[in-house]
């Protein structure tokens, strides 16, 4: 087994039953939140599926699309989650993505200055 399978074999939503792929691709036609597609997920599979679950399955998806794999990519925004070809909203996808990662680094390097201040007067 090769480690991209490895990898994807760990990471496949925790569902025995029906065609999740399917699933998502009919849920995520138009914008949906977290909270609506987990209720939804809930109400047709039984099951309660995590928020890391869910990043871990669009980390998947979204690498198969970065490989030429597959062409639908799941955007992201304040809006919710969407299945999409539209380059337009994976640009907007990508500038969120942008914005998020800028304000993890503005808040790592607060705590780092925080720390070294402690450290340097403890």
């Amino acid at each position: 087994m090769n480690e991209k399978h490895l990898r994807n074999t760990f990471l496949t939503p925790p569902i025995e039953k029906g065609d999740f792929n399917e699933f998502i691709k009919e849920n995520l036609k138009d914008w949906i939140t977290y909270a609506n597609l987990k209720e939804r997920i809930f109400n047709e599979y039984a099951i309660t599926y995590p928020r890391r679950a869910w990043n871990k399955y669009i980390e998947v998806k979204n690498q198969s699309f970065c490989d030429g794999e597959n062409d639908m990519y799941i955007a992201h925004s304040n809006k919710g989650y969407k299945i999409t070809k539209n380059r337009d909203e994976i640009e907007a996808s990508i500038k969120h993505l942008d914005t998020m990662a800028l304000n993890m680094l503005s808040k790592e390097s607060k705590v780092k200055k925080a720390l070294n201040r402690s450290v340097n007067n403890g």
